[in-house]
């Protein structure tokens, strides 16, 4: 972790050459170092020349909690194109704002007509946060319908993110209450979905979802024996890279209709991969959520009653794979619920430590012995293809 070097006062003429030798001093002792801006109150151009020595000596440099008087001298001066710098924060109340959405790194919330704002978990750092800003951003750049943060704050020891949301729900609330534009906004959805996954990650920006996931294969070798752990990480180190994009957790409560269109919140995920992947975000809440004993929390999230979970699978699968035949819709069921098995097993680490390690104690063993195993060769085989054996 980064140590923590406060910038002070005013750096000017008369104190830039102190400020240098402290600060050199200071990195010199600690190492990588983070600038703290938030008594900063001025800074000239022979102190931002030492600014660019530090940068120079440990190659990057991230700057907070800069004023909205001192972020334009650092614009100026092109600092914002080589540095990181994160304005200050400003601290709000939640005084009843309406939940819009939730996802699995927190709760949106609508806080008037037009605004919005995402507050984090309890625990979730700022880096994670910018993080997830920047792939919004990279996304958007790439032709992916999501909203743009426009500034970070905090609510009470919460990172938070405000953006724009002109007069929008979600979609599961949209599916669940307007039941007369069911059709329309199924179709909708799947023409997204299927507009997503036809872009390619030409940057190579965006990491594999694969990748992602196998980060938390230390969840699962201390959730599972060692031989059903291997057999779950290596079918999925083994599986199919794609570059075309992902949204990583596609489900109807991170799809909001927002000034006419559909747009996408929470792209903590946002990632490359066979669609395959995405499909099996669709399906783990709609048709698995009951089975492994997540039905409340899926209704939380997919934002729509129980009831309406088959009826929305259903008309996805017609609409995605483009078949009515009931033979056909069955097979595709029973295979996404077999890969969905296996993908459970790595994406449970969005829910904390504790309460996943409970559900491999309870769930992770029962669903390795009457599904994974059984049909190993048969889910090796989509994941390595990257699509259903249709």
């Amino acid at each position: 972790m980064a140590a923590v070097y406060e910038l002070k006062g005013k750096i000017n003429a008369e104190n830039s050459e102190q400020f240098m030798n402290d600060l050199t001093a200071f990195v010199n002792e600690h190492g990588e170092t983070m600038l703290d801006a938030s008594d900063l109150e001025y800074i000239s151009s022979s102190g931002i020349r030492g600014l660019m020595k530090i940068y120079k000596q440990q190659k990057k440099l991230r700057i907070d909690n800069v004023s909205d008087e001192i972020f334009p001298i650092f614009y100026s001066a092109g600092l914002t194109e080589i540095f990181t710098i994160n304005t200050k924060l400003p601290e709000l109340v939640n005084d009843g704002w309406e939940v819009a959405g939730v996802g699995a790194s927190g709760t949106v919330y609508r806080m008037d007509s037009d605004t919005a704002i995402k507050v984090y978990g309890k625990g979730i750092g700022f880096d994670y946060v910018n993080q997830e800003r920047e792939l919004a951003r990279q996304a958007f750049i790439s032709g992916v319908p999501t909203i743009i943060p426009n500034k970070n704050a905090k609510v009470g020891d919460q990172y938070a993110t405000i953006f724009e949301l002109i007069d929008s729900k979600s979609l599961g609330d949209l599916l669940d209450s307007e039941p007369d534009r069911f059709d329309q906004l199924m179709d909708d959805y799947v023409a997204m979905m299927k507009d997503i996954h036809s872009i390619e990650d030409t940057k190579n920006y965006f990491p594999y979802l694969q990748d992602l996931w196998l980060k938390y294969d230390f969840m699962i070798r201390e959730g599972l024996s060692e031989k059903d752990a291997e057999t779950v990480i290596d079918i999925y180190k083994n599986s199919k890279r794609s570059k075309n994009l992902l949204h990583g957790d596609i489900h109807p409560g991170n799809v909001m209709l927002s000034d006419g269109g559909m747009v996408l919140i929470d792209m903590a995920c946002m990632s490359t991969g066979p669609d395959i992947l995405d499909v099996i975000t669709v399906f783990r809440l709609s048709m698995y959520g009951e089975e492994v004993g997540l039905k409340e929390a899926a209704e939380k999230t997919m934002g729509m009653r129980y009831e309406l979970f088959k009826p929305f699978w259903e008309a996805f699968a017609k609409r995605y794979y483009d078949t009515d035949d009931p033979d056909t819709l069955a097979k595709i069921a029973d295979q996404v619920r077999l890969v969905t098995a296996l993908d459970l097993m790595f994406s449970i680490n969005t829910i904390p430590p504790e309460v996943a390690r409970n559900y491999y104690i309870k769930v992770g063993k029962g669903v390795m012995d009457t599904i994974i195993n059984p049909n190993k060769d048969l889910i090796r085989q989509i994941f390595a293809e990257g699509k259903l054996d249709l």
